[in-house]
């Protein structure tokens, strides 16, 4: 069996067995009168069978690149950002992605992009290298592009794009008021941008077990709604699905379509369809037909290990959660607090353990004290940042720059302290074997107080 066939195979069963197992999950019970079990019999083959031809048609117009020459307007698709002296983008040319690795004065001219925005290059499309074509298949990048030149001038792009990227350079300008590394972890916060992340923040983070907090998800969402509620619950009823949708796309746009963006903002699409039809759909079924209409529509999401990890935490929440909530001792702040970060840290466990080798349970301490204040950033951020942005642009002086410190201030101390708190988690981290020990130490305190409830029955 050749390679591209086995990567067909590969991804029609991963699409075929996510698809199988959001169905269950959509399908609370099927011998039911709301699904009749021959139906859902006949719903999982389709499902697999679609899962598998999807894959294959995808991966088949990866494989089958325009190579050669090219000469003309490209888009920009991702933020370019500095690596090794160079400067890294994905750039869309006749349709298609290619990752591109620019120096000089093309490189430098690039670096000033955002996406969305249209430019001319110059240039030569090659084969990507086949060690990297699995991990970028997600992004749908079919090969690497070596720019010749890169105009200077440039277009805007979409309405939306344009919109979009005003006002991350407003979030750009409050952060700058920051030092270096909280401006960074302020963007990664509200955004999901970690361009500007030193390496030792993004180790730190990964092994404390906040990294999440820097991935865009349901909480950012859940924080953007809260802010727009005001605003939507204002318009007419009939206005006010379309505006909440528009909302979720917008947000989408600003923080670039991360795999658990798009995740987050489909399931909230749903509960918004779901309250304007009058119905309380249950969450489970909510986050499964997410997942099904997002693999549906791109089957190379399959591929992403951030898609995986943001859905696995939501089924965590969704069903770990609320079993902890009733066995963990202690007033209702704590029990709720630990249980769900207890819940997210199971769900996305298997995940993290196989793929970056690490699922530390220092994560359960961390996450109690950074979750709070990390939230307080994102619901307040985007506001207090874009007001701070644009009072840093029309005006200027240092009274400005003064009131605009200190408007941003309160934030500055918040981001700090999770910077903090990842970096004395890290410290504290403990490894291998230790480690593994610290997670059966913690799951003999769940059975114990498992048992301690069922007796208090």
């Amino acid at each position: 069996m050749s390679a591209s066939i086995t990567n067909h195979v590969v991804l029609g069963a991963c699409v075929a067995l996510i698809v199988l197992v959001f169905v269950f999950v959509l399908s609370t019970s099927p011998r039911g009168s709301q699904m009749k079990y021959s139906v859902f019999c006949l719903l999982v083959m389709c499902a697999a069978s679609l899962g598998a031809g999807l894959g294959d048609h995808s991966w088949s117009q990866l494989r089958q690149p325009q190579l050669g020459s090219f000469e003309g307007t490209a888009k920009v698709i991702e933020d370019p950002q500095w690596r090794n002296g160079g400067v890294q983008t994905v750039l869309q040319l006749d349709g298609e992605r290619f990752i591109v690795y620019a120096y000089g004065l093309p490189g430098r001219r690039l670096s000033n992009r955002q996406a969305g925005e249209v430019l001319w290059v110059s240039g030569d499309r090659l084969r990507l290298e086949a060690s990297k074509q699995n991990r970028l298949s997600y992004r749908h990048i079919v090969g690497t592009f070596a720019v010749r030149d890169v105009s200077e001038s440039f277009g805007n792009g979409a309405v939306l794009y344009l919109s979009a990227n005003n006002i991350r350079t407003a979030l750009k300008r409050s952060a700058a008021v920051m030092p270096r590394d909280e401006g960074a972890l302020f963007m990664g916060l509200i955004i999901g941008d970690d361009r500007q992340q030193p390496a030792t923040m993004i180790t730190a983070f990964r092994n404390s077990g906040l990294s999440h907090l820097t991935a865009v998800s349901g909480q950012n969402v859940a924080f953007l709604l809260t802010v727009m509620g005001p605003l939507l619950m204002r318009a007419r009823s009939s206005w006010r699905l379309g505006l909440t949708l528009f909302v979720l796309l917008w947000f989408t746009v600003v923080t670039r379509g991360e795999p658990s963006v798009l995740r987050a903002a489909m399931m909230a699409g749903f509960v918004a369809l779901g309250s304007a039809r009058g119905r309380d759909t249950p969450a489970r079924r909510m986050l499964g037909l997410a997942i099904i209409v997002l693999i549906v529509c791109d089957p190379l999401l399959a591929w992403s290990v951030g898609f995986w990890m943001s859905s696995s935490a939501t089924l965590g929440l969704l069903v770990i959660t609320p079993q902890l909530a009733k066995i963990i001792p202690g007033p209702t702040w704590f029990s709720a607090a630990l249980s769900t970060t207890m819940g997210a840290q199971l769900g996305v466990m298997p995940i993290t353990a196989i793929i970056f080798r690490s699922a530390p349970v220092i994560a359960l301490v961390t996450n109690l004290l950074a979750v709070p204040i990390a939230g307080l950033v994102m619901l307040v951020g985007i506001p207090l940042g874009m007001l701070a942005g644009i009072l840093s642009q029309v005006s200027s002086g240092t009274v400005m720059t003064g009131c605009v410190t200190a408007l941003m201030w309160p934030v500055e101390v918040a981001v700090r302290w999770v910077w903090w708190v990842a970096a004395l988690g890290e410290r504290m981290s403990l490894q291998g074997s230790v480690n593994a020990l610290g997670w059966g130490i913690v799951a003999l305190l769940v059975i114990s107080a498992r048992i301690s409830a069922w007796r208090s029955i």
